[in-house]
Order: structure tokens, then sequence, then C-alpha cells
């Protein structure tokens, strides 16, 4: 029945947070969710990026496909 599958859902969504109502942040770049929650990665201008992802950025050699990818998606945060 649809409340035992809300029931359910409710029980999963318990067991990913560690306390009610706490809200866990998402990078906006690879839509993640870090195991470290905010202490994973960055707030800037009210968008969060993981570190994860920052590590990636900080490899990129400017002017390879990937660097000039990762520049639109940034770009696209802002728009």
């Amino acid at each position: 029945s649809k409340d035992v599958e809300k029931m359910q859902a409710k029980s999963v969504f318990a067991k990913n947070c560690a306390r009610k109502g706490q809200v866990l942040p998402r990078c906006k770049l690879c839509d993640e969710v870090p195991e470290e929650g905010l202490r994973g990665g960055y707030l800037i201008n009210g968008i969060f990026i993981c570190r994860g992802c920052e590590a990636v950025i900080m490899r990129l050699q400017v002017g390879t496909p990937d660097y000039e990818e990762m520049l639109n998606r940034i770009k696209k945060l802002w728009e």
C-alpha cells in the first residue's frame, strides 16, 4: 500500500541522516553528497562544491577539452 511505501521511504531517509532535520550539502558539479557533510567542500556565494571536484579543478590543464568543459559548467552555476 502507499502507506507502507511512505514508511519505507522515511526509514531509508532516516538511515541516511544522522539527526532528524539534518540537511546535507549536495555538490552542484557532481551532484554528490560528501561523507563529511559541510566539511567536505566549500560554499561559494551560496553554491556548494565538494573537495573532490575542487581537486579535479586544480589538476586541469588550461586549454584542454576537460578544462573548457569544467569552465562552462562552473559558469552555468551563476547564470
